[in-house]
């Protein structure tokens, strides 16, 4: 079911790690790292840009092209949070805000992923899956 916010509809992921948290922030933060495991649409990105602090800009784009992502880094506390805006033909390159929150428990980490600003429950729905795939494959990269 959506969530309605004031910007519109909203989304929240949270996921299990085994691994420790600077391992799990590190794979978000670290073009290397990134491109192991972020998928546009499934398909393999290259890193076109990934400066990760307060008003750094990251874009990447799918290897064999037609689709891209861009946005700005509002906040960055290393490792426990990241906001970034997230702007892509599937937002109609319209920004939209994700906050991704890591949070230590032994030696797992859970992550809490939301994502904000959607226009309709539909594009809401496909970032919703398109985020359970990409957090799929990263617990892959970190097993």
């Amino acid at each position: 079911m959506a969530e309605a916010t004031e910007g519109g509809f909203s989304l929240v992921v949270r996921r299990t790690f085994p691994a420790e948290r600077e391992r799990v922030f590190r794979a978000w933060t670290e073009r290397e790292a990134v491109a192991r495991w972020f998928r546009l649409a499934g398909r393999a990105i290259i890193v076109r840009e990934l400066e990760v602090r307060v008003g750094g800009r990251y874009h990447f784009d799918a290897v064999d092209g037609g689709i891209s992502v861009s946005g700005t880094y509002l906040e960055v506390v290393r490792p426990e949070k990241l906001v970034f805006t997230w702007s892509a033909g599937a937002t109609a390159h319209r920004d939209t805000v994700v906050t991704v929150a890591f949070v230590a428990h032994g030696g797992t980490t859970q992550i809490t992923l939301t994502h904000e600003g959607f226009t309709s429950e539909a594009m809401r729905r496909l970032h919703q899956d398109g985020w359970q795939q990409q957090l799929d494959a990263l617990a892959a990269v970190l097993s």
